[in-house]
């Protein structure tokens, strides 16, 4: 019951960020354009995922085969994380749907600090 309350919130704080803007949820705007918001969302999903890949590449490097039932979980905490930090990029992005411009030479901006975080997680 309680889930479904913060279920319930989130999607309509979800809703009312992608009608009017990440600043009316957010209180950001150009002065301040990094709030906790991105910075939770790009820390807490590359942090899961680069957790696990180091996991799994210390377990294979090392050759420790006592771990090596450590590896599939790792993997798929490295695959949750970066799927979360994607969809949170794409969200803080503000446009959305010119999330695939990053990818289109000339289209991205190279100078955004936002950019590179964007290339990495969907690459």
């Amino acid at each position: 019951v309680i889930l479904a309350i913060l279920a319930g919130i989130a999607a309509v704080l979800l809703a009312i960020r992608f009608i009017y803007g990440l600043g009316a949820i957010t209180n950001l705007n150009d002065g301040y354009t990094w709030g906790i918001w991105v910075v939770i969302d790009v820390v807490i999903g590359t942090g899961f995922a680069c957790g696990g890949f180091a996991m799994a590449f210390l377990v294979y490097v090392f050759n420790r085969g006592r771990y090596h039932p450590l590896v599939r979980p790792a993997l798929l905490a490295s695959l949750f994380g970066y799927t979360l930090g994607g969809i949170a990029v794409m969200f803080d992005l503000g446009r959305y749907w010119n999330f695939w411009h990053i990818m289109w030479p000339g289209l991205g901006q190279p100078n955004s600090a936002m950019f590179e975080v964007a290339v990495c997680i969907a690459i």
